[in-house]
């Protein structure tokens, strides 16, 4: 798998397109060579095969050639002229031929003519495969016009043929020769109305291409479609490719309207808790004034200390006994009663106001509590606050022109 950071991705030589020409010129070179060994492997197999049916079937041909060139009157002369015409002609379709007069028909033509028949002589045939076939040309009555001391069936020549295989790989050479400029010229011009045709039908993906390139460049908006040009795959890629953005759109907008109502609910959070600060800091700061303000009363009027209650109650104890010895005395005992009454009544009046600070206290350490959670509350709103700014951000680089939405 190619990284998607490669610097490869998205260069000229590596096109789909490029890639496409080059494989199928590739392809059709592939093709064509193997069009050639193909019709060398044909080549090879037919000579094989049918190697000597041809060099008989063209003996046969030449040997008719001949008779129809002894039905003229002038035959032996008019040979003279053919026969070059028809070695000619054979070795241009890849067979050596001869044709050999017999001693007969050397005797008639000198005795007739006053010139040696030397017909087609073999010569020095290369050595190698081949195949070769050999007919005798009997004299006919048309025949004895010309060659006298013939008589009719008596052998007047021999027509030999041979097909070399190396022959008939030298035709297939100049063949691929002949064919082979038509063939690259053929593949060019195949190679470029590929590239036509492939520019024509690839354009909308070309367009689909430059849709998601905008998507997926920085900060490029969600606003763009492709152009639906044809009813083919193309088509129904670039038809799926605008729902879907339809869709992501829609989402975006989903959650734009989200963030904005959060951003609401945060804005109702702040007045709330700005009010609340406010009240909290007014209990707070009533709740140390009223702690001062009894720490100050308790020091410009001092509680009675515990050596004075001992001392209150060692009085009212040797009053009592002084009260007992003198018989219980007039008014002494209402008057013992009150100084109770008075001690009690301080007792009663130095643990009420020990629960007052006591009370004070607690509820000071916890006003100072429920501000630090405040503070807290604070720093957790700052955290929201971010949040909403982070995805309204995300939102403005998803769809751009929607600023102050999330704000």
């Amino acid at each position: 798998m190619l990284d998607q950071n490669s610097a490869a991705i998205g260069r000229f030589d590596k096109s789909f397109l490029i890639h496409m020409i080059r494989d199928f010129f590739v392809i059709l070179l592939l093709v064509t060579v193997a069009e050639f060994v193909i019709k060398a492997g044909l080549v090879w197999t037919n000579y094989m095969t049918n190697g000597e049916d041809e060099a008989r079937a063209v003996a046969d041909d030449l040997a008719e050639n001949v008779r129809e060139i002894m039905r003229n009157e002038g035959g032996p002369v008019a040979a003279r002229t053919v026969y070059p015409i028809l070695e000619r002609n054979w070795d241009d379709l890849g067979y050596l031929i001869a044709i050999e007069p017999s001693p007969v028909t050397v005797r008639s033509i000198e005795a007739g003519f006053g010139f040696t028949p030397k017909g087609i002589p073999a010569g020095d045939w290369p050595e190698g495969a081949a195949r070769a076939a050999s007919l005798d040309i009997e004299a006919e009555s048309f025949c004895l016009a010309c060659h006298t001391e013939a008589r009719v069936g008596e052998v007047l020549g021999t027509v030999t043929v041979r097909n070399y295989l190396a022959r008939d790989f030298a035709l297939w050479f100049e063949d691929v020769q002949l064919t082979a400029g038509f063939a690259v010229g053929k593949i060019v011009l195949h190679s470029v109305l590929l590239f036509l045709i492939l520019r024509a039908r690839l354009e909308p993906l070309m367009g689909l291409r430059s849709v998601v390139s905008n998507l997926a460049r920085a900060y490029g908006g969600l606003d763009h479609r492709a152009e639906i040009r044809t009813a083919d795959e193309f088509g129904a890629l670039a038809r799926d490719l605008n729902l879907f953005l339809d869709r992501v759109t829609r989402l975006v907008a989903e959650l734009d309207a989200v963030l904005q109502r959060v951003s609401a609910v945060n804005d109702d959070i702040l007045k709330v808790q700005g009010d609340l600060r406010d009240r909290i800091d007014g209990v707070v700061g009533r709740v140390r004034r009223l702690e001062r303000e009894a720490m100050l009363a308790a020091k410009r009027e001092p509680r009675l200390s515990n050596a004075w209650f001992d001392a209150m109650r060692g009085t009212v104890s040797d009053l009592e006994a002084a009260l007992q010895e003198a018989d219980g005395r007039p008014g002494a005992g209402a008057l013992l009663e009150d100084l109770r009454a008075v001690v009690a009544n301080a007792e009663a009046q130095i643990a009420t106001s020990e629960k007052v600070f006591e009370g004070l206290a607690e509820l000071g350490d916890e006003s100072e509590r429920l501000k630090g959670a405040m503070a807290e509350m604070t720093r957790l709103e700052e955290r929201m606050k971010s949040i909403v700014e982070t995805c309204g951000g995300l939102v403005r680089r998803i769809r751009p022109g929607t600023g102050a939405a999330a704000e």
